[in-house]
């Protein structure tokens, strides 16, 4: 609705009065990237292929948190901020296979990674980051929580583990507020309880962030947009540098719809989901 009266202004009123409509639409709805966001300097299109929809989006539960484990795709989803279950896709078919539910104040689990033994989850309602024994809870049906520790975000969204100067750390995306992405020593952060005195670095991302993967080379960011959503291809190395999502971005790809969420990457090809539409996505992304 509020793009027709935009596109209205601008037919009576003119070019220079239809921005004045624009700022103050901008204003009203908070989202100030449709203002300040400066094209990347490559522009790439993505085919998603359609993988099928997500679990109990019948009920409008929302795909949230997702990874690749051990040749699997992880997805948690939120049942309207009442609970949260991670489920065990085999991602040929995406047939379902495994469940457990998260901790009981987990209830809107909005990122995954996986290293290897354990998932990190974080969570968008409880503010933590969980460590999760990943085969023994799949097994048992319910979670078995090795630890968990505060992120200090008000808005918890995504995360990813990445490799940085020789050690493996963990990414943590704040979803509006503080407008941060937050590379950690995490099993660090365990140990303390906390996660601000083992920040490695952080930049500050486009706002709205959703999704987080590493594909060794590039760190990928997913991001809520006017119109369609985004996907922000950054170099490590400019993001640490500069502190700038903006200034790192190589190139920037469209999302599969207008819901995107978290990200997961299996050695070829991107995954994704989409909480408006309920479906599961998958592509490739072209070599830079």
């Amino acid at each position: 609705m509020i793009f027709w009266i935009i596109g209205a202004a601008a037919v009576l009123l003119g070019a220079a009065a239809a921005a004045v409509v624009v700022t103050v639409a901008v204003l009203h709805h908070g989202n100030w990237n449709l203002l300040l966001r400066r094209p990347p300097r490559r522009v790439g299109s993505l085919v998603w292929e359609d993988l099928g929809p997500t679990p109990l989006g019948e009920k409008r539960y929302t795909p949230q948190g997702m990874t690749y484990a051990n040749g699997r795709i992880l997805l948690a989803n939120s049942w309207k901020d009442t609970n949260s279950r991670v489920y065990e896709f085999d991602p040929e078919g995406m047939k379902m296979l495994r469940t457990f539910d998260m901790p009981p104040e987990a209830v809107h689990t909005s990122g995954l990674a996986f290293d290897g033994r354990y998932l990190w989850a974080v969570d968008h309602i409880s503010n933590r980051c969980y460590k999760i024994d990943l085969e023994e809870s799949l097994r048992a049906g319910e979670p078995r929580l090795v630890g968990s520790f505060s992120t200090g975000l008000e808005g918890t969204s995504a995360c990813c583990l990445l490799e940085w100067d020789g050690q493996t750390c963990l990414a943590i995306s704040d979803y509006r507020l503080s407008r941060k992405t937050h590379v950690i020593r995490h099993e660090e952060a365990l140990a303390r309880g906390e996660m601000a005195s083992c920040t490695v670095f952080s930049y500050t991302n486009e706002g709205f962030s959703q999704g987080l993967v590493s594909d060794g080379r590039y760190l990928y960011e997913a991001e809520n947009k006017a119109g369609i959503d985004i996907v922000n291809q950054m170099a490590l190395a400019v993001l640490k540098r500069t502190g700038s999502a903006r200034r790192a971005t190589v190139r920037q790809f469209n999302a599969p719809g207008r819901g995107v969420e978290d990200l997961a990457w299996d050695g070829e090809r991107i995954y994704t989901s989409d909480e408006f539409a309920f479906r599961f996505h998958r592509t490739r992304v072209p070599d830079a």
